[in-house]
């Protein structure tokens, strides 16, 4: 499976705004599963300095953007990544 790190600049986003729309993009990833898709929430971070939002997902390109429409929530860039254990 391949991994990408999805980034949004919002600014005026709080943590409780993020923390929404971080729920919803996992609640795309839930319905998109269930009706077959693979694609998997891995976690989110907010940085309230920078007004930035960045998520990490499991699966394809084409499916973590319909997970972003589901959600009714935009991006500015996706990434491919390395998933790296700090252990």
């Amino acid at each position: 499976m391949v991994y990408f790190v999805v980034e949004r600049f919002w600014p005026g986003s709080t943590e409780s705004i993020a923390l929404a729309a971080m729920e919803r993009l996992r609640e795309g990833c839930a319905r998109l599963t269930s009706g077959g898709v693979s694609v998997r929430w891995l976690g989110g971070t907010f940085v309230p300095e920078d007004e930035a939002i960045s998520c990490r997902f499991e699966g394809t390109a084409q499916a973590i953007r319909a997970v972003h429409e589901i959600a009714g929530e935009s991006f500015d860039r996706m990434t491919e990544m390395i998933e790296l254990d700090a252990d």
